[in-house]
């Protein structure tokens, strides 16, 4: 992870920011309630990162939470003119960490099948496509594909 990207553990006092975040990188944002809700579980991990010159002002983050010995990315985003920095990549490895640390054996996720560089992403890191869902993602009327990719864990890097 590169030194000019400061990644901080998230909590229930974040949930407003995290849903600020989530409004800025997606189309249907998540609300501050339900941030709370998830940040309440105890199975739940979720970090900010933010890059350096940007001092306690987040530009992407990620939430997962764990079961038994699997993980599961339930989101992760990043201010779109920030996209391209290696703020995800930290992220997915943090969050890798954490839920390595409690308990998981594997990470899983979706993703827009027509999302390339989110894609790219988890290849690089390690992720494999397992499965597919279709018309799961909904934009412009029309429903896109999700993809189902999984990692061991924890991350070779």
């Amino acid at each position: 992870m590169s030194s000019a990207i400061t990644i901080e553990r998230a909590t229930k006092p974040d949930a407003k920011v995290l849903a600020s975040l989530h409004g800025s990188c997606f189309s249907i944002a998540w609300s501050t309630a339900s941030f709370m809700s998830l940040l309440e579980n105890e199975n739940t991990l979720a970090f900010t990162a933010s890059r350096r010159g940007f001092p306690r002002k987040p530009q992407a983050f990620i939430v997962a939470r764990v079961a038994s010995d699997e993980a599961e990315v339930l989101t992760l985003g990043t201010v779109p003119q920030l996209r391209g920095l290696g703020l995800a990549r930290a992220l997915v490895l943090a969050v890798s960490v954490a839920a390595s640390t409690a308990g998981a054996k594997e990470i899983f996720l979706e993703v827009a099948a027509n999302n390339d560089a989110a894609r790219a992403l988890y290849s690089g890191i390690g992720f494999l496509a397992t499965g597919n869902r279709e018309g799961y993602y909904h934009a412009n009327n029309e429903g896109i594909d999700a993809m189902i990719l999984r990692a061991p864990l924890p991350f070779m890097h």
